[in-house]
């Protein structure tokens, strides 16, 4: 039902198209690395449940394999399923390559599978050892197939996990079963509220957490949301990323909230325990270019301004030295230049007394003289 055709490892890929599938388990071709298919409808829709597993049986036996991507050929949207990969071809495909144990990353992105498919691949993802990146953005999941997935791959070496645009409208945490070394959570496009972001705050409180990015745009977070992710951070040293843009309900209160995480007016010791180690919130929230043109007094300037100076001291390996070289140039440009200090009050809704200002003030954080 299938005819199997040989091809030569070119640049460390071998890519697999139409009726043309490899098999791949020849121990001499030690550089292939990749198989990518396009998933063609009017060809892949002709395959039987049979055709699939043998595809599954065929990458599992193969131990140079490192990457699969099934995919289909349409322009890229991750807003929309458009592949042919549906429940039942998961079923097949996951029943051969439950034993596969050389793939680092898997990339199933606008397929057409749902909670069945999921289920599918459970038995892979808790056996799999080396598996680094899983991609299934653009697939129907749901909740309650992301409950699943965390279940399955909440033992597992799982580094960067992508489930945007899966119709996850909740989510559920189990802070005693954490990935141990994921780096980036992907939740965009989903439905994910203020119940939501208590779950995700117990991977940023982890006390030896690895997260680094984590994408919550165009979801339902309003400004209460925020507050409750901005608490988290305070004492967060490993998140990189934050994007929150294209939430709609979050105004310029939650921005305000945003800011004081990173930029603490209220008083020196407050700025100096400051986040020093985020560098992004999503566009509109400090990471648009234009918004070096933005009124200088204007809360998106000085969210920029603020992220700038963490970019500067981004790459240090010592976080105590980060925080206290960032926090220091926070002190100089912020508080001890009465401008910026009464347009961040204003803005932070922040008491100015500048008496309390000069009582605590440390003479090693002043400019020299």
């Amino acid at each position: 039902f299938i005819e199997y055709t040989g091809y030569e490892p070119v640049d460390n890929e071998i890519r697999v198209g139409e009726l043309h599938l490899l098999r791949v388990n020849r121990p001499n071709k030690t550089s292939l690395l990749l198989l990518t298919t396009a998933l063609e409808a009017d060809v892949v829709s002709e395959w039987t449940e049979e055709a699939w597993e043998l595809l599954g049986r065929d990458v599992a036996g193969n131990e140079y394999l490192r990457e699969m991507q099934l995919t289909p050929t349409s322009e890229y949207n991750d807003r929309a399923d458009t592949g042919v990969l549906n429940d039942q071809n998961m079923t097949s495909l996951f029943r051969g390559l439950t034993r596969s144990d050389s793939l680092r990353e898997i990339d199933l992105r606008q397929n057409s599978f749902g909670v069945g498919g999921i289920q599918s691949m459970v038995p892979f993802l808790q056996a799999s050892k080396n598996l680094r990146s899983l991609n299934i953005l653009g697939n129907n999941i749901k909740s309650e197939g992301f409950r699943l997935l965390w279940r399955a791959v909440r033992d597992s070496p799982i580094e960067t996990l992508w489930c945007g645009w899966c119709g996850v409208e909740n989510i559920e945490i189990d802070d005693e079963h954490i990935p141990k070394r994921l780096e980036t959570l992907n939740l965009c496009g989903n439905n994910i509220n203020l119940d939501g972001c208590r779950e995700l705050t117990k991977l940023l409180l982890k006390e030896d957490t690895t997260l680094q990015d984590l994408h919550l745009r165009e979801n339902n977070i309003d400004d209460e949301g925020v507050e409750i992710l901005v608490k988290a951070l305070r004492n967060n040293t490993s998140l990189i990323r934050l994007s929150l843009d294209a939430n709609e309900k979050i105004s310029k209160k939650g921005i305000g909230l945003m800011l004081r995480l990173v930029n603490d007016i209220s008083s020196i010791k407050a700025t100096l325990q400051s986040n020093h180690t985020l560098i992004m919130f999503g566009r509109g929230f400090g990471d648009d270019m234009h918004e070096y043109d933005a009124p200088k007094n204007s809360i998106q300037h000085k969210l920029r301004t603020a992220l700038d100076i963490n970019r500067n001291w981004m790459g240090k390996q010592d976080l105590a030295a980060l925080a206290a070289e960032a926090g220091q140039k926070k002190v100089i440009s912020t508080q001890l230049n009465s401008k910026e200090r009464t347009s961040l009050c204003y803005l932070q809704e922040v008491d100015i007394c500048n008496e309390a200002l000069y009582s605590e003030i440390n003479p090693l954080h002043l400019p020299e003289v």
